[in-house]
């Protein structure tokens, strides 16, 4: 990403966030960033493009980026999962307080869910298929898992997010392991298996 779009995309974000998506304007975008409209449009041919390079940049393409590589032992894929959550709190945190991930989330899900349900959907297919290959012909018990894992996440984090803090990475390793120990465990796996 050229250093302008990165600029602009920084300076939507932080205005989305305090603003809404209908109170940030293109000009109050564009007053935060040294660049011109023609530069903005360069990038962006409309504020709905911008908004699709927000959610991109701070919310699917850690998840979904090939370029990214990503492990496949569920262990570490359910840590990586972990971490890039974090990561994307911790990212708005530099511009607004943590609760903003949701509420920012909440008020433009209609215009981003494709974009939103695509990540969620990879990263289910993903650590299902880790999850399976421990427990070959065990799918519906691993899509099952990778749901669990997942909500197990979203549903500590916004917890956390809602006391206006940012969850604790450590926490969330350790919750998601007694998740997958369980689960292996009732199967008589060590957790060494899945590592």
């Amino acid at each position: 990403m050229s250093d302008a779009r990165a600029s602009i995309v920084d300076a939507a974000f932080r205005l989305f966030l305090e603003n809404g998506y209908d109170g940030a304007s293109l000009a109050r975008i564009l007053a935060e960033v040294p660049y011109s409209k023609g530069a903005l449009y360069h990038h962006f041919e409309s504020k709905e493009a911008l908004l699709e390079a927000v959610i991109e940049r701070f919310f699917t393409d850690s998840l979904t980026d090939p370029q990214q590589p990503r492990p496949t032992t569920p262990v570490a894929l359910t840590h990586r999962l972990v971490d890039d959550y974090v990561d994307s709190i911790e990212s708005i945190a530099k511009f607004a307080p943590p609760l903003s991930y949701y509420a920012f989330l909440i008020a433009v899900a209609p215009r981003v869910q494709p974009a939103l349900e695509a990540a969620a959907d990879h990263i289910e297919a993903e650590l299902t298929a880790s999850l399976a290959s421990v427990v070959p012909g065990e799918n519906p018990a691993a899509r099952t898992l990778a749901g669990d894992v997942m909500a197990l996440v979203e549903g500590s984090g916004l917890l956390t997010v809602l006391q206006h803090r940012v969850p604790d990475r450590a926490q969330l390793h350790a919750r998601v392991d007694r998740l997958l120990r369980a689960h292996f465990a009732a199967r008589g796996l060590a957790v060494e298996v899945i590592s």
